[in-house]
C-alpha cells in the first residue's frame, strides 16, 4: 500500500500544503510565536529557496533530470557544489522554507509541518530515488552516500 505512494505527489505540492496548513493554523492562533522573530523567518525562507535553486542549477549544469517522478532517467551522479554537503538540496530547501514560514506566520505549528514534510519526503521521495541511484550508479553512489549525508553534512 505505502509503496504505491512512492514518487506520486510532487514535492512542491507537499511544500505548498505545509505552507497552507501553517498559515491556516496561524489564523487560529494555534501555537503563537513572538512577533520579533518574523524577520528571521524571511531570512530562513529565502535561504531555503537558495538551497533548492542551487540544487536545480547543479542538476542543469550536469544535464541530468530534475523531474522528481523520473529518477530512473538520471544521466549523471551530481556530487559537487551543494551536493557535496547534502544529497537532497531541493528537498532540504523545501523543509527549510516551511521552517521559515513558521516564523513568518508566527505560529510554531509550522515546525510540526516541517517535520511532517521531511518525513514524507524521506519515505516517499528520497528512499525510492536512492534505490534508483544505487541501481544506476552502483559503487559510485555508495561512495557518495558514505561521504555525504542525506540531509546535511559531510563524512570525511
Amino acid at each position: 500500500m505505502l509503496k504505491a505512494l512512492e514518487l506520486k505527489i510532487p514535492p512542491v505540492i507537499v511544500f505548498i500544503a505545509a505552507l497552507i496548513l501553517t498559515w491556516y493554523c496561524s489564523s487560529l492562533n494555534t501555537l503563537p510565536l513572538p512577533h520579533p522573530l518574523r524577520p528571521l523567518g524571511f531570512v530562513i525562507f529565502i535561504a531555503g529557496g537558495l538551497i533548492g535553486v542551487a540544487g536545480v542549477i547543479a542538476f542543469r549544469q550536469q544535464r541530468t533530470t530534475v523531474n522528481p517522478h523520473r529518477p530512473q532517467n538520471a544521466s549523471s551522479l551530481v556530487d559537487g557544489g551543494i551536493f557535496a554537503y547534502t544529497r537532497n538540496p531541493m528537498y532540504l530547501g523545501l523543509v527549510v522554507g516551511v521552517i521559515g514560514a513558521a516564523f513568518i506566520a508566527r505560529d510554531a505549528s509550522g515546525f510540526v509541518f516541517a517535520v511532517l514534510t521531511m518525513a514524507y519526503l524521506q519515505r516517499f521521495q528520497i528512499t525510492p530515488e536512492e534505490r534508483f541511484m544505487q541501481e544506476i550508479f552502483g559503487a559510485e553512489f555508495t561512495r557518495y552516500c558514505q561521504r555525504t549525508n542525506r540531509w546535511y553534512g559531510r563524512n570525511l
